[in-house]
């Protein structure tokens, strides 16, 4: 059994004491997919978009959820869906989680986010990137992501959605990582080192 496999049952043992199950997404969950994504973007995003900007990000998100270019994760509680997580299959990025707004806050998000995480260390990802909204970087925050820089997008082209682009290391860099890293540092410093003492040797 692989290592995903073996995290996978553990994961599901651990969530059936909440009474919650993590299972793969098929393709018959896509309108249970969709509708809870709605009710998620109308109610728990509110103090921070406005009705404009949500409405937008409801059909931006629906047409990002139908590409059909992610692995997402099921949490189900009983029959009822309560949350979903997706990974871009192509690129280390977290495409979305979301979580029932009545189901928030029972560490949902969180099981959902690490079996996310699992399956992109199974793909050999080092690093995991999302682009957060802003009522989810303290989410993010708390399960080790770091911040990159405020960001933002405009959804459905035309109307702009503040973020903040974010990171997680999945897999810690070996020695030889590290000190690649740092050559290439001081070798860039260097180089702008020399730009500059060659452009100041012109003006004299």
């Amino acid at each position: 059994m692989s290592g995903y496999c073996s995290y996978f049952v553990i994961l599901k043992l651990l969530a059936t004491v909440i009474n919650i199950e993590i299972s793969l997404a098929k393709s018959e969950d896509f309108e249970n997919i969709l509708a809870l994504q709605e009710i998620s973007l109308r109610l728990l995003i509110s103090k921070e978009y406005n009705s404009q900007q949500i409405e937008s990000l409801i059909r931006d998100q629906r047409l990002a959820r139908t590409r059909l270019d992610e692995i997402i994760f099921l949490a189900h509680s009983g029959s009822q869906l309560v949350g979903f997580a997706a990974l871009l299959r192509h690129t280390p990025e977290i495409g979305a989680v979301f979580v029932h707004p009545d189901f928030i806050r029972q560490g949902i998000g969180t099981n959902l986010l690490k079996a996310v995480e699992n399956k992109a260390i199974e793909n050999k990802y080092k690093t995991i990137y999302v682009m957060s909204s802003l009522s989810a970087v303290n989410f993010y925050r708390s399960l080790g992501y770091e911040r990159i820089q405020k960001s933002g997008f405009y959804s459905e082209g035309k109307i702009w959605v503040s973020s903040v682009n974010m990171k997680k290391q999945l897999i810690p860099m070996t020695t030889r990582e590290i000190l690649t890293r740092k050559i290439i540092f001081i070798v860039v410093v260097l180089i702008l080192l020399f730009i500059v003492i060659v452009t100041l040797m012109q003006l004299v």
